[in-house]
């Protein structure tokens, strides 16, 4: 809408201008172009009217907010969900196939949640904001450390420290529906 806007807005001021440059014919007050130079005008008068509509919509910031808070919630809801099933299976996996799975937890729920940071504080305030995101940066801290212990073969530091990132995300979560 805002370029439509400004695109209007200038044909409307181009076609106005041209319009207006042609004198009248002699023994005459207007210009045979006076119809084309007031349609011109209305056009100009019409592009910036939506302009000036779409940016009051831009700056109203609450759409834009609360579709931040929803989509880090889905994120926080899938990784919980993701996270309480590896939970399960975590004891019958090798160290190769935890880390895989850590590194789609990573890249597919964690890394896309932090990328939202600015909207998480937009939307949630500064003081709730930072709380979400120091939640969610241990429990990316402790996945990445589970799965540098992977790499080492260290399992027992593996089932020692899961549980502390799902209550980490867990949360993170919590602190968002409350916001």
């Amino acid at each position: 809408m805002r370029i439509l806007g400004l695109l209007l807005f200038s044909i409307g001021i181009i076609l106005a201008l041209i319009s207006a440059a042609k004198l009248p014919v002699i023994n005459t007050t207007w210009s045979d172009m006076l119809p084309f130079y007031i349609l011109s005008i209305l056009l100009a008068c019409v592009g910036l009217f939506i302009y000036h509509k779409s940016q009051s919509l831009s700056n109203f910031t609450y759409n834009s907010s609360t579709l931040a808070c929803s989509s880090t919630t889905t994120l926080l809801q899938e990784l919980i969900a993701e996270m309480n099933k590896l939970e399960t299976e975590i004891f019958n996996l090798n160290e190769v196939e935890i880390a895989e799975k850590i590194n789609i937890l990573l890249n597919d729920y964690v890394l896309p949640c932090i990328a939202t940071r600015q909207e998480i504080i937009e939307s949630l305030g500064h003081y709730k904001g930072a709380e979400v995101l120091t939640s969610i940066a241990q429990g990316e801290r402790l996945l990445n450390r589970i799965w540098s212990a992977a790499s080492d073969g260290k399992i027992q530091e593996i089932y020692l420290i899961y549980p502390k990132i799902i209550y980490n995300f867990e949360e993170a979560y919590q602190k968002v529906l409350t916001g």
